[in-house]
């Protein structure tokens, strides 16, 4: 008999958001493993110009998805963002209730974080079984954000929560080693910690894959073929540190460097701004691009930026690695030097790694990258041979498969 699982997550197909591809392509993959798959999620938010609402109910090849009517306020604001969280997973918990039975694997995604309370929910009132797959850790993350008072009422709440949803999970799945030590830090020490199991996000190896920006229409399109290019796509988000490359490049103005910024978030506009201010003319951005861009937009530079402020050290890994390294770009680091990112870079030895807010040591990095163009493309070759020997799609997808069939 087939083993059935109910993938929550509020980004899913056709959602542009690297949570969103994820959680698809790891559903289609179990689908193609023998699992029967139905998907919980929410309208799309990341569509471009089209804003237009999908069916609440589709099949999208062989994976049923439940699209539930969620509020969709402006999430940059914390207040509305927490009413997004709320009404999502209460409708999903609603939808469980009536439509999910006791056989059923529950695949909980953390984000919203709110949303793993419905599997706990489920699990101590219908003896439901559920995975977690963590991708940031709360309320430490909303606590480094500023968001919630670390010694308040619902942080201390939340955190004892987390304790029996760590112990009644069948199995977590973290994103690198420093992850998992958080996560053990904060269980209760009854919790079995060797369901506690490592497994990289990923990339698709046939759909990324290196291409000379010569030949790059997008790179045409915007003559970055003349310039050396660095490259940031993905989410602008709080927990990253993206001024300092603004700052880097003001400093390198002269030279025949641009910086480009794919995607959207809470820091843009400030971004944006200080742009302004300073009137640089080496910085592009643009918004998230469609689907069938990704190969052209992921490859379109020279190096990739992968940044993470120091306070999330632990609590997340950035998924941007694993689309840099398969593009065969070569990686400038602006984390921890401890931490899973570091890790990943310094293993394939691929590129450089700078502490968060140094603005002089990421100004020597990118002209060492300018005057050592032999290096940039070593690196580069290094960072697709690393990703092809570690974590390609099917490298994660047997190790949730064999998760799964232990549950």
């Amino acid at each position: 008999m087939k083993k059935s699982v109910k993938l929550l997550t509020e980004y899913f197909y056709p959602e542009l958001a690297a949570t969103g591809q994820l959680m698809t392509q790891l559903a289609m993959g179990l689908k193609e493993k023998g699992f029967e798959v139905e998907v919980y999620t929410s309208q799309p938010t990341y569509q471009g110009q089209d804003k237009s609402k999908l069916s609440g109910r589709e099949e999208y090849k062989g994976v049923k998805i439940n699209r539930l009517s969620a509020t969709q306020l402006d999430k940059n604001k914390p207040l509305f963002r927490i009413v997004n969280w709320l009404t999502f997973s209460f409708l999903t918990l609603i939808n469980l209730i009536f439509k999910s039975k006791q056989k059923d694997i529950l695949l909980i995604l953390s984000n919203p974080p709110i949303l793993p309370f419905v599997g706990l929910f489920l699990s101590l009132f219908r003896g439901q079984r559920y995975v977690l797959i963590i991708y940031d850790v709360y309320p430490d993350m909303a606590v480094t954000l500023g968001v919630v008072n670390e010694n308040g009422l619902p942080v201390k709440l939340w955190n004892r929560l987390n304790k029996i949803l760590y112990y009644r999970a069948s199995r977590i799945v973290v994103l690198g080693e420093r992850m998992k030590q958080t996560i053990i830090r904060k269980s209760d020490r009854k919790t079995d910690t060797s369901k506690i199991k490592i497994i990289h996000n990923w990339e698709d190896p046939e759909f990324i894959k290196p291409m000379r920006k010569e030949e790059n229409p997008f790179a045409r399109e915007h003559n970055y073929h003349k310039y050396l290019i660095l490259l940031y796509s993905g989410n602008l988000g709080q927990h990253h540190d993206l001024a300092t490359l603004v700052y880097a490049a003001e400093r390198v103005k002269n030279l025949p460097i641009k910086f480009v910024f794919i995607g959207d978030g809470a820091k843009k506009k400030k971004l944006e701004e200080i742009v302004r201010e300073r009137n640089l003319k080496n910085i592009d951005f643009h918004p998230y691009q469609p689907l069938d861009k990704l190969p052209e937009t992921l490859t379109c530079g020279d190096i990739s930026i992968i940044s993470e402020d120091k306070r999330v050290n632990g609590l997340c890994v950035s998924c941007k690695i694993y689309s840099a390294l398969a593009a065969g770009n070569a990686i400038l680091a602006l984390v921890n030097k401890d931490s899973d990112v570091a890790k990943i870079v310094q293993k394939g030895k691929c590129g450089l790694i700078v502490e968060q807010n140094n603005v002089d040591e990421v100004v020597d990095c990118i002209k060492n990258f300018y005057y050592n163009k032999k290096i940039v493309k070593e690196m580069g070759n290094k960072a697709r041979l690393c990703f092809e020997n570690n974590y390609t799609l099917n490298h994660s997808l047997e190790k949730y498969v064999e998760m799964l069939g232990d549950v």
